[in-house]
């Protein structure tokens, strides 16, 4: 128990700034502050197989070190180009790694579940949030018709007699399923010593958990229609949805029990299951010394490598030109709306419109450099409005993807229906990086990778492109695809342009001011 508590102890110290980072983000998001019960649940499950591992033989795994090293490799990768989630996910990797070189692959096995419960502490999942906010819309507006409710959908926002309803980021129920996963997770292993057992009772918590966030939106709305909008239309209505939420899961937990598996009594014959290793095979105390040295070095290596890189931001001194019409398309003065994306700290920013046959279209080129915690091509923080309506001019009504001629390549970019009063908006997003188009944040890092190490300047964008919606909804989405396929080389000249001819001697120009 002592060496495992140490093992994590030392493996979230020395790499004490990624383990900030996720502490970071359980006190900035309500989505993730599960994350708090993870580690005290993990030693409490450390704690109760103590029995086994009190009689397990220490015999490091010295084969463990090679891919300890990789995984180290994987989180230097993570600082180097700012990626949170790696580096978290390398870091909670590293645990099961270190304790099978310093203890044994027995401790490993032993602490199977413990070791994979403590993934949970990593924040992700984000990218299911506009999933489960459609499920979500769906749901309440099929239900409020079968209750006889009158309701008119305009992708996430919908209008019923006495009001008007938007399903947001905070109604996906995406705080609810990872609460839900982790916690039904812990209680079926605790409760259950069947894998099918405690499988399905951990997926049927998942879909209770979806289905009551679907009821808990639909009674919310019900509520505020009943009481004209005197109840469940403020703040109250996140009181009423987290104890209807509370109330469902308890009962789920309870029906739970009723099934449950009692251990037997006889717990040492889980213990007698370890096979024991023959005694030539056991490490002596100097072996096991040099296996915990040898494992401290590989760990340490990553701090002090990643230390003796340097983090300052090398800025570019980046002034991109304007871009230049093309099949058609004429710049025209007037912005086609007062919509602009919300971007992290882009050190450019490029805004056009252009005409053809009397249709418009606006382009916004948010230029980013090298990543840094505060301006990042791949940041969640790069979206096409401020999460949960923060803005109120614009409302997000929907999402999705299409495919464009980019360079004369098919890529795919992804879509979002803007509502600002009467006026509706299409538009059409995509990371540049380095000459390739793609919408896969995971693929613009790896080439924001491959580009520094070839030496290749690593300026890139977040690049936009939107019309207006008129009573052709389909037109709006002919003129995108139009006006992507003939400007497509016009606006990656532009970016190009930005990129300095000799990239590493224009690393060390001074940093300039965003326009």
């Amino acid at each position: 128990m002592a060496a495992i508590a140490a093992i994590v102890g030392a493996i979230a110290l020395i790499f004490w700034s990624t383990s900030a980072s996720m502490v970071s983000v359980w006190n900035a998001s309500g989505t993730y502050s599960h994350g708090y019960f993870i580690v005290p649940a993990f030693l409490w499950l450390v704690w109760g197989r103590r029995q086994v591992l009190s009689r397990l033989p220490i015999a490091p795994a010295w084969w463990a070190l090679l891919p300890l090293a990789i995984v180290v490799g994987v989180w230097l990768v993570g600082q180097w180009m700012v990626l949170a989630q790696p580096a978290q996910f390398a870091m909670v990797t590293m645990v099961p790694l270190a304790i099978a070189s310093v203890l044994g692959v027995a401790w490993v096995r032993a602490l199977a579940f413990p070791l994979a419960f403590l993934f949970f502490a990593v924040p992700f999942g984000e990218s299911w949030v506009p999933v489960l906010m459609n499920w979500t819309a769906d749901f309440t507006v099929a239900a409020l018709k079968l209750s006889g409710v009158p309701v008119y959908r305009d992708g996430l926002h919908f209008e019923i007699p006495n009001g008007r309803w938007s399903v947001v980021d905070s109604c996906s129920g995406i705080r609810y399923l990872f609460a839900c996963l982790s916690v039904s997770s812990l209680y079926a292993w605790t409760i259950y010593r069947g894998r099918l057992r405690r499988l399905t009772f951990v997926g049927l918590a998942l879909l209770i958990a979806i289905v009551a966030n679907w009821l808990r939106a639909y009674i919310i709305v019900m509520l505020g229609h009943l009481s004209n909008n005197q109840i469940a239309t403020g703040a109250d209505h996140l009181v009423y949805g987290a104890l209807f939420f509370g109330v469902i899961m308890a009962l789920v937990f309870a029906l739970g029990a009723l099934w449950r598996e009692d251990r037997a009594p006889s717990r040492p014959a889980a213990i007698s299951s370890v096979r024991p290793l023959p005694t030539p095979l056991l490490a002596s105390t100097p072996q096991r010394v040099m296996a915990a040295l040898g494992t401290a070095l590989v760990l340490l290596a990553a701090p002090l490598l990643s230390s003796g890189a340097s983090h300052e931001p090398r800025r570019l001194s980046i002034v991109p030109s304007d871009i230049r019409s093309s099949g058609g398309w004429l710049p025209v003065g007037e912005p086609v709306a007062s919509w602009q994306p919300r971007l992290n700290n882009p050190v450019a920013l490029i805004a056009q419109s252009f005409e053809k046959d009397s249709r418009r279209v606006g382009v916004h080129l948010g230029l980013f450099e090298r990543p840094t915690l505060d301006s990042k091509l791949t940041s969640a923080r790069n979206r096409l409005l401020e999460p949960d309506g923060l803005n109120p001019q614009w409302k997000l009504a929907g999402q999705g993807f299409a495919q464009a001629r980019w360079a004369g390549d098919t890529v795919d970019v992804r879509t979002g229906v803007l509502i600002g009063g009467e006026r509706r908006l299409l538009a059409w997003h995509w990371y540049w990086v380095d000459g390739v188009a793609t919408t896969s944040p995971t693929r613009a890092a790896l080439l924001q990778i491959l580009a520094r190490l070839r030496g290749r300047s690593e300026v890139s964008a977040w690049v936009s492109a939107y019309t207006v919606v008129g009573d052709e909804p389909s037109a709006a989405t002919r003129a995108l695809e139009e006006f992507v396929a003939d400007m497509s080389t016009s606006i990656d000249q532009t970016l190009a342009s930005a990129l300095p001819a000799a990239p590493r001697q224009a690393l060390s120009a001074e940093s300039t001011t965003p326009r």
